[in-house]
């Protein structure tokens, strides 16, 4: 257990959260087996903070230069990645959460973000919650800023490597030489539709965008489910041979920001729900 991590646990299932980093789900086991990829330190995780747990990606993946225009006006997003020019993850994903309501299993975590982490002013909250059959992630956003806000969300998902898994995908976006979408959607090939069926990850490189047929995924016996906001799933497995499968729920796709009906609206006031859940497949 890493330290100021919240504990939760109910009969078959054990979590962790860490609110002073993203209030990352760093650690879920059903039965004492990982269903989560988890740091063994802190040194870990701020090597690789979105390779470990369940980090939310706000706005996920990349912005083509860091740059937007939304409503009129540009905004500018840091570029963090060199290489490519881009925007890559946000900022969110190792921000200090507040711990608030916790109990024996459940736990939420705010923050409030005043233009910092996104030229915008919004709260959100991460509310985790462990069943008998398994946890339900909550994720709120209230635009309590002066304008209306785009958002764009995503969780950069890291499971431990099952024996075989299964992600409902439908078409895949082509990317350019950036790794960002031409804006152009290709068939599934062969292997693609393994992914859709069910085949093994580790020994094969897996790192593409697609658009969802439905919000659901299977990681060995885990059922992996997300709302029906999230649109688009990434998968990305740093090679093939490094323990581990993220499997990436995105309300837009990549890029979304600056593409055509590519992210949501939230206007001033409102608030946005979502949700994630983790259950065994089957479970009776």
């Amino acid at each position: 257990m890493l330290e100021n991590c919240i504990h939760l646990g109910f009969e078959d299932w054990e979590a962790e959260v860490l609110p002073s980093f993203g209030a990352n789900l760093i650690l879920l086991e059903y039965k004492g087996l990982p269903v989560l990829r988890t740091p063994d330190n802190i040194e870990q995780l701020r090597e690789n903070p979105c390779l470990y747990g369940n980090p939310v990606l706000f706005p996920p993946n990349r912005t083509a230069d860091g740059i937007f225009k939304f409503e009129n006006r540009k905004y500018r997003l840091p570029v963090n990645e060199p290489n490519t020019g881009s925007h890559l993850h946000g900022s969110l994903y190792n921000a200090p959460f507040e711990a608030a309501e916790v109990t024996d299993r459940s736990a939420t975590c705010l923050l409030k973000n005043r233009g910092k982490w996104f030229p915008f002013d919004f709260s959100m909250k991460l509310s985790f919650e462990l069943d008998r059959e398994g946890l339900t992630q909550n994720i709120e956003i209230l635009n309590d800023g002066s304008c209306n806000m785009p958002v764009l969300l995503g969780f950069h998902t890291s499971f431990a490597a099952p024996g075989e898994f299964s992600v409902a995908i439908k078409e895949r976006w082509e990317r350019d030489e950036r790794h960002l979408p031409t804006g152009k959607l290709s068939a599934l090939n062969e292997r693609e539709l393994c992914f859709k069926k069910g085949c093994v990850s580790e020994g094969q490189v897996i790192s593409d965008y697609y658009t969802a047929e439905s919000q659901a995924a299977r990681l060995g016996d885990v059922l992996f489910q997300a709302s029906p906001e999230f649109t688009q799933w990434v998968l990305y497995n740093g090679g093939g041979n490094k323990g581990f499968l993220c499997v990436e729920p995105q309300t837009g796709p990549v890029n979304g920001l600056n593409m055509p009906g590519g992210h949501l609206v939230l206007p001033r006031g409102e608030t946005a729900r979502f949700w994630l859940r983790f259950s065994i497949a089957g479970y009776k």
